[in-house]
């Protein structure tokens, strides 16, 4: 008896903790998400006038790294999962800034919002979510989208900046699984490890590439980027992986490429062609089919889950 109301009562904690949103949630999590990502482009553009990705990121890495140091009372966490969550940042960062800095950050924003193409089947064997069929159709769509908008960046480096930034979308799926494995620990001191660690190979690319030029404008820059993009962003994003499914936050936080796509309009930067919006559209389609569940569905499956992690901890306590 004594046994199932503590399953009952895991059970129950463990839905609060990443079940269904509350409207008020969503405002408090998402909303600023989509505001400080959205400009995240335009800065780190910006910046890259004046550094190398490689210098760039070694910057906020360090710094953010330093930041989550101190504001979690000093503390890593060091386990094999953190480490790769560490690693998979660091090189979705590192691939990220190389396509940004050839390609426009509307451009940017659409090509790293196909992560959760990639992260559905990392889903799948990290934390054994399985693909429904709508997933598989959806998933086929989006990459039909995908090829479509790269039509439009298919000449010199901008398709190959279009490469290494869909490359930093399939790391950015796989740290994004990781933080949703990992919901059970703290997350501060899983993101200072993931920053500090992950500053290592950011590193040991400047050594090749340290081109930098310390301007007012680089340092305005690197605040956003550290402070906004880095502490807070990571952050929110951590959280909302914490209280939500992968599939759905994911589809929830295709309003940022928009957003980023509308901010280079107003700002006359760029004019998306009939293209690039055919392919913006698909993608946005095809991630929102993969993703969909009835409420009841995604219920269940997090009753599973939770239900898994329950047993994970009863079996580790023998």
């Amino acid at each position: 008896m004594a046994g199932a109301m503590k399953r009952h009562r895991v059970l129950g904690e463990s839905n609060l903790e990443k079940g269904q949103f509350t409207d008020g949630t969503l405002l408090k999590w998402f909303l600023p998400y989509v505001l400080v990502a959205s400009l995240q482009y335009q800065f780190t553009k910006d910046a890259l006038y004046y550094a190398s990705p490689f210098v760039l990121m070694s910057f906020r890495y360090i710094l953010v790294g330093a930041i989550f140091y101190f504001l979690g009372g000093r503390k890593f966490q060091l386990d094999r999962d953190t480490i790769l969550v560490a690693f998979f940042a660091s090189f979705s960062s590192i691939f990220w800034a190389i396509g940004l800095s050839t390609v426009a950050s509307g451009d940017s924003a659409v090509l790293s919002y196909t992560m959760p193409l990639f992260a559905i089947p990392i889903a799948y064997v990290l934390i054994r979510e399985r693909a429904t069929h709508k997933e598989v159709v959806g998933a086929l769509i989006g990459f039909g989208g995908v090829v479509v908008y790269s039509t439009t960046l298919s000449h010199g480096s901008q398709f190959v900046g279009a490469l290494y930034t869909i490359l930093g979308a399939v790391f950015w799926g796989g740290y994004s699984v990781y933080y949703r494995k990992l919901r059970a620990k703290k997350p501060i001191p899983i993101l200072t490890t993931q920053f500090l660690l992950g500053s290592i190979p950011c590193l040991v690319g400047a050594v090749f590439y340290p081109q930098a030029r310390f301007t007012l404008n680089l340092v305005g820059d690197l605040i956003y980027i550290v402070i906004f993009t880095g502490v807070v962003q990571f952050y929110l994003w951590n959280g909302l992986l914490r209280r939500g499914r992968v599939g759905r936050i994911t589809t929830l936080a295709f309003a940022v490429p928009a957003v980023t796509i509308l901010i280079d309009y107003i700002r006359g930067i760029s004019v998306p062609t009939t293209y690039s919006l055919a392919g913006a559209v698909l993608m946005f389609v095809g991630i929102f089919i993969s993703n969909w569940h009835k409420g009841e569905t995604s219920e269940k499956e997090d009753r599973s889950l939770a239900h898994s992690d329950y047993q994970s901890k009863e079996n580790s306590s023998k």
